[in-house]
């Protein structure tokens, strides 16, 4: 009887082994660029497409000791128990110091995998499907969501935002996607909440100058905000060739995309104080496009969603809806469009310049923004049939505006003035903005 040969196998790969390989691997990198002067020119574009790979793997590699050392408690019992300063002291040790954005992706990225229904996102980036700096924001989101909703699948949740990030979603996509999450599975006003923190946090900073000379100032927008700003900027940023008589085009624009909107910026600044009727965009509000379906809308829950990406709540939805050129698709529980709203639902200008007569300013109790300041509100939305009559509308400067639409604020208008009163009908003030009501 002919006896099986006995196979030896190998023992598991130790410390040593393993720290030996990577020093390895390093060391036949750092004599790549010594021996490209050999390489044919036809080869140069694999070689590149063949490092980029290499740099992936050693990125998996890397977010694999991070967590392995965060799951077997080494990280926690160190010197520094957050995983971002432990690489960064690990690495600045090792004499190969880390960027704080690479540690700080690390970092999320540990913290998630070491909380439930996050073997998918482990999965992706130790396999090097997907980078640290995406899997960074992936964690993030999935963290925030999954401390915040009550989600019927999130294993399943937590490979659809793996699988977007690693087909290249961009971050603003996939923070939209975590915005229609929350609106679609928390409570009726977790999304508003949110983005009512966001909106606290706006700020303007003021131009300083930059090492050339030019200025830079940094703005910080809510999505509802940064939706109106960027369909303003486009609408005035579109390539302005020289065309003749006939109308062809004689010259092309030249100038850069960035410097198109630099332009749209100093242009609205413009129309803002000197507004003209011959020049387009004068008077008119920027046109945003959103999506919503016909029962969120009316009943204002949900999320809806704008042409440029961003989401918002149906409360910010309705207030762009009072006066922003907003164009509403609402939609059947089919997905069919059932109305595509028309910027004729607006306040008009003739109504503009009565209510700038009648109004004055802010019609909220102790508010004094001026007329200019201040947006047309339907007092009962037009999606819920309020008619975009005087009797219907009232000036409210943005802030009270979002705080009506928010909280559920009602008004009355008569001969002596706007009234405004809280959702449960006690009045909010004791003063009318004014005293007698212009001729309607």
């Amino acid at each position: 009887m002919t006896t099986a040969p006995v196979i030896e196998l190998p023992p598991p790969a130790g410390h040593g082994d393993v720290l030996a390989r990577l020093q390895e691997a390093r060391q036949l990198l750092v004599g790549i660029p010594g021996d490209l002067a050999g390489v044919m020119s036809d080869d140069l574009a694999a070689l590149a497409a063949e490092a980029a790979a290499v740099a992936a793997a050693a990125d998996a590699a890397q977010a694999a000791v991070v967590l392995e050392a965060s799951s077997r408690g080494v990280i926690a019992t160190s010197d520094h128990p957050r995983p971002q300063r432990w690489v960064e002291q690990s690495c600045r040790e090792g004499g190969v110091p880390v960027t704080r954005r690479a540690a700080r992706d690390l970092h999320e990225v540990a913290l998630t995998c070491a909380g439930p229904d996050a073997e998918r996102i482990r999965e992706a980036v130790t396999c090097g499907r997907l980078p640290v700096e995406s899997a960074g924001l992936v964690a993030r989101i999935f963290r925030r969501l999954r401390a915040s909703v009550d989600y019927p699948d999130w294993d399943a949740l937590a490979q659809i935002v793996v699988d977007w990030a690693a087909s290249g979603a961009s971050p603003g996509r996939l923070r939209a996607m975590e915005d229609a999450v929350l609106g679609q599975y928390g409570t009726a006003t977790q999304l508003d909440e949110k983005h009512e923190r966001q909106h606290r946090l706006r700020e303007f900073s003021g131009f300083r100058p930059d090492r050339s000379g030019m200025l830079v100032a940094t703005p910080r927008l809510d999505p509802a905000s940064e939706a109106v700003v960027t369909a303003a900027i486009q609408a005035l940023s579109a390539p302005a060739p020289v065309k003749d008589d006939r109308g062809d085009v004689v010259e092309a624009d030249l100038r850069t995309p960035g410097q198109r909107r630099a332009d749209a910026i100093v242009r609205l600044a413009g129309l803002a104080t000197t507004p003209r009727v011959d020049v387009p965009g004068s008077g008119a509000r920027a046109r945003v496009t959103v999506t919503m379906t016909l029962a969120d809308l009316v009943s204002g829950t949900g999320s809806a969603s704008t042409a440029l990406g961003q989401t918002l709540s149906p409360a910010e939805a309705r207030t762009l809806a009072c006066d922003a050129e907003i164009i509403p698709a609402v939609l059947g529980s089919a997905g069919d469009v059932l109305d595509l709203g028309r910027a004729t639902r607006l306040v008009t200008p003739a109504q503009r310049a009565a209510l700038h007569v009648r109004d004055r300013g802010c019609t909220y109790p102790g508010c004094g923004a001026p007329p200019g300041w201040c947006d047309g509100h339907h007092i009962r939305h037009w999606a819920t049939f309020g008619p975009t009559d005087m009797t219907n509308l009232a000036l409210l400067c943005r802030h009270h505006h979002t705080l009506v639409h928010r909280h559920g604020h009602t008004a009355t208008v008569d001969d002596t003035g706007v009234r405004w009163r809280r959702s449960d009908g006690s009045p909010i003030g004791n003063t009318p903005r004014v005293r007698r009501l212009a001729d309607r």
